[in-house]
């Protein structure tokens, strides 16, 4: 019988924990009998969508409990000496949670990503805006808005990406939507029926739920310092329809696509009649130089859809969104949109729209920027200070996270488990891995919603908690 495990991603509990309980739980239920052979440990990190050391930490705890054992040469089994293995079937709870490890301790320092600063956001200038809207709205702008969005707001999003993305386009391409998840899935919707889509490796987790809830097959393509392996996409009959990717700011990574990849994944779209959905994660935020151009501002073809949000911008609670679509997709997109959320709330629109035209808009994003840059810049000092050559940090030149690779002897288990033993929160790169195995353990540290303070604080706790002798 094929083994079947269920993976959640909000529990605390780490992914490999999980795994082995549910490996465990199996062999309690009969549905595992001794001698049963395991999966290969990649075979089954490919199956979860998980990174294979994640399975490797798993498999392990099952050896050092006794309920599995390796066999030199043919692979990991169900222990045959497992006395209990005959008895019914039952459900075996999870023992108590170790403190030790799960950390029942409050969370004084969470590193969490992709948070702005919600305690600079300019409450009263956008309170002033919303009471103006409200003030300004026409009857008509009361009622259901149009399912793509207010004409102005578009036209001032079509202003602001050509002048700050190098992308001009017709604000009829332009259709608001709740975040940028929304306008994913949406388009996901529009290209149906597709049976595959490629994305980076890593990437974010959320991609690849969205992947599985559409039940296509995933095409995982490595990304390295230059962007995605576009030569690693496949060709001829078995190229997907469909390429997700960050170029500007690539998630966890952080490294930007090179212009050179941009123009070959153009090029391999064209030849392959394929669809690019160009997520714009983070562009606004860079610290060395202006952000790069926008891959659909190569596009001739119109065969990129571009992505953006305002939730990083400005606050996740506006749920703001915009996608810019090839004319030929519009009217579809629309009108699986009006059975979606039939319109985005109107005065929300109509406040941004009058932030965008003013500048308060692009002011707040300059001065979110050099905020940004000095928590970045405390977060790294920091690291540097207490882990020297054993911390190596990708994707620092824009964003408000970093990805942080560690050369300790510990695994991304243990990372996390010890940095909450003392109060501090950081998150694991292996639910954004599929095939991806970092060289060092690693974890992926935001700082954008911390203070100077907290982060010196945060770091100076996991030097504690990590360099310390033993468990």
């Amino acid at each position: 019988m094929e083994l079947q495990l269920a993976l959640d991603r909000s529990r605390r509990a780490p992914l490999s924990l999980q795994i082995a309980h549910g490996i465990r739980d199996a062999i309690f239920a009969q549905r595992l009998s001794p001698g049963t052979r395991l999966p290969p440990t990649r075979e089954l990190a490919q199956r979860l969508l998980v990174s294979r050391m994640v399975v490797v930490e798993a498999y392990e705890w099952l050896m050092a409990e006794g309920y599995v054992e390796s066999r030199t040469g043919s692979g990991t089994f169900i222990a045959e000496t497992l006395a209990w293995s005959q008895q019914p079937a039952r459900r075996i709870q999870d023992p108590p949670r170790r403190t030790d490890l799960l950390a029942e301790k409050q969370v004084t320092v969470d590193f969490r990503p992709g948070l702005p600063a919600l305690d600079l956001f300019p409450r009263k200038a956008w309170a002033t805006a919303l009471s103006r809207a409200m003030h300004d709205a026409k009857t008509g702008q009361l009622g259901y808005g149009p399912v793509e969005g207010l004409p102005r707001l578009r036209r001032v999003i079509a202003e602001y990406v050509a002048r700050t993305r190098g992308l001009p386009i017709a604000p009829e391409r332009a259709v608001i939507t709740v975040g940028a998840t929304q306008a994913l899935d949406l388009m996901l919707r529009t290209l149906a029926p597709i049976d595959r889509i490629a994305i980076e490796d890593p990437s974010p987790e959320s991609v690849h739920r969205l992947a599985c809830l559409h039940h296509l097959r995933v095409d995982a393509i490595p990304v390295n310092e230059q962007g995605m392996r576009v030569d690693l996409i496949k060709t001829g009959r078995g190229a997907p329809p469909v390429v997700h990717v960050i170029p500007s700011h690539q998630y966890p990574t952080g490294w930007a696509m090179s212009l050179e990849r941009r123009i070959e994944l153009l090029n391999w779209a064209e030849r392959h009649d394929a669809v690019v959905l160009e997520d714009d994660y983070d562009s606004e935020f860079r610290f060395d130089r202006s952000p790069p151009i926008a891959l659909a501002a190569l596009d001739a073809a119109q065969r990129v859809v571009y992505i953006g949000s305002f939730s990083k911008t400005l606050f996740p609670g506006l749920r703001l969104g915009f996608c810019i679509v090839p004319e030929r997709m519009i009217g579809r997109l629309l009108d699986l949109k009006r059975f979606s959320d039939r319109c985005v709330p109107a005065l929300e629109q109509l406040a941004l729209a009058g932030w965008l035209e003013s500048g308060l808009f692009e002011r707040h994003t300059r001065r979110m920027r050099g905020v940004y840059a000095q928590r970045r810049s405390a977060l790294l000092d920091a690291l540097a200070e207490h882990f020297g050559q054993a911390v190596r940090v990708e994707g620092a030149p824009a964003g408000m996270h970093v990805l942080v690779n560690l050369d300790l002897g510990l695994g991304e288990s243990e990372l996390l488990a010890r940095a909450l033993q003392v109060g501090v929160k950081v998150n694991p790169v292996s639910p954004c891995c599929i095939h991806y195995e970092p060289d060092w353990a690693s974890v992926i540290m935001g700082f954008g919603h911390l203070s100077n303070t907290d982060i010196a604080r945060g770091v100076e706790l996991l030097a504690q908690a990590w360099t310390k002798r033993g468990k």
